[in-house]
């Protein structure tokens, strides 16, 4: 989907608000790569989208407390001042 070249055109905020919830979606089914994967992915995409958006931070909090934290969601935590 995000290779697509559709994806590609819309606004940075959209592709990144869309990432979000894509994480949010591979959390609830217990995916913590994919979830990781994604917010990584949106925060290439929009950062402002990932570090400042409250489900963001929400679903960053949620999968940096798993041990262990995948690192490009550990960075985001550090970034965001969710590390523990």
């Amino acid at each position: 989907m995000i290779r697509r070249e559709a994806f590609r055109r819309l606004p940075a905020e959209y592709r990144g608000a869309y990432l979000v919830d894509v994480a949010r979606a591979y959390l609830q089914v217990g995916d913590l790569r994919g979830a990781a994967r994604a917010l990584v992915d949106g925060d290439s995409v929009a950062p402002a989208e990932v570090r400042c958006r409250p489900l963001a931070r929400t679903v960053i909090a949620e999968i940096a407390h798993a041990n262990p934290a995948p690192a490009g969601v550990a960075r985001l935590a550090t970034l965001v001042g969710l590390a523990r």
